[in-house]
């Protein structure tokens, strides 16, 4: 999605639930400069930050993002359903519509190689997954300590653990993850 438009969408869910953007800032812990920044579409905010963002609005990626709601019961969902979403380093894709008898989320996770230590994320929900691709990723929980993924080495990250990933390699890094409960 353009900036722009994310920007667009972030502001019009923010008015819809009266929300301003000093409240925002406060609850997303980001100044108001950098939110309207955002909401103007001339910052493109990392996946982490849009996170925070959609956190703080009572929202999720799945939520702003994901393809609505499909009547049809199918067991099979095909590729032009899976929406990506990108920053600079990574890229989502989300691989179910929204639909309430799925009781689980599946994203396909794309890392770049990064020499800079990423965001601090935390979930509100538990979230696991496996290193699909060959290479490193550093894995860091805070206050536990960091590990060292590698080809099929998987991970288990629990609801309100901040923790934060990098690609140490030099090609992108593909991981499954499966976040439960889901989104939706």
């Amino acid at each position: 999605m353009e900036p722009s438009q994310l920007g667009k969408q972030i502001r019009r869910l923010r008015l819809e639930k009266n929300c301003g953007l000093r409240e925002l800032g406060r609850t997303a812990e980001m100044s108001p400069a950098a939110l309207m920044a955002i909401e103007r579409g001339t910052s493109s905010p990392t996946l982490a930050t849009l996170h925070k963002v959609l956190r703080a609005l009572g929202t999720d990626f799945s939520a702003f993002f994901a393809a609505e709601s499909s009547p049809v019961s199918a067991p099979v969902f095909a590729p032009d359903l899976m929406r990506p979403i990108r920053d600079a380093h990574r890229e989502y894709r989300l691989l179910f519509p929204r639909r309430r008898d799925i009781q689980f989320q599946m994203v396909m996770e794309t890392l770049a190689p990064s020499e800079k230590e990423s965001e601090w994320e935390m979930h509100d929900c538990d979230m696991g997954g496996v290193l699909l691709s060959k290479g490193q990723l550093r894995l860091e929980f805070q206050g536990e300590g960091d590990w060292t993924l590698r080809q099929g080495f998987a991970f288990y990250v629990k609801a309100g653990q901040r923790h934060r990933a990098r690609n140490d390699g030099c090609r992108p890094l593909q991981l499954l993850t499966v976040w439960y409960p889901p989104r939706y």
